[in-house]
């Protein structure tokens, strides 16, 4: 049985990927969405969890709270590189999978995915009841996640 993955390699994953010397760049809200998306995308692909953490249908959109307590630091800023250029060790479809999701959302900024999360159902759904920036912590299920991505694919 393979070693189960953590939201916090899928991140360092990230972190380590991003080509600062051509500017680009990662911030706290962007990391938040771009690990949505991989996860969303992989429970759509592959019909199973990319890691077991969950998201909470927060009101900047869809986040998890122990990623948010580790980088919070950054604020709106920019996520320093890594220390240890360190990339997780992952089974090559895992590698292949993250960089389709890099190439596919790491250039836009955690504004605009933030506002796209805004206009789909799985972080909608969890926020049923809750006014416009009122904090919320429901979790947003995995099943509506794969549910809305699935028909993405399609």
């Amino acid at each position: 049985m393979s070693k189960k993955i953590t939201i916090f390699e899928v991140a360092n994953f990230f972190l380590n990927i991003v080509d600062r010397d051509s500017g680009s760049t990662i911030t706290p809200l962007k990391l938040q969405k771009i690990l949505y998306y991989a996860q969303g995308y992989h429970l759509a692909m592959f019909n199973k969890e990319l890691f077991n953490e969950d998201f909470e249908a927060w009101a900047h959109g869809p986040a998890n709270p122990e990623i948010y307590d580790k980088y919070k630091i950054y604020g709106h800023n920019t996520i320093d590189a890594p220390k240890e250029k360190e990339i997780p060790v992952f089974k090559e479809n895992i590698v292949d999978f993250l960089y389709d999701i890099w190439a596919t959302f790491g250039i836009f900024d955690g504004k605009y995915l933030e506002d796209l999360t805004h206009k789909e159902t799985p972080w909608l759904e969890a926020r049923k009841g809750y006014k416009p920036g009122e904090a919320c912590n429901k979790v947003i299920s995995k099943e509506s996640m794969k549910s809305f991505f699935k028909a993405k694919l399609c």
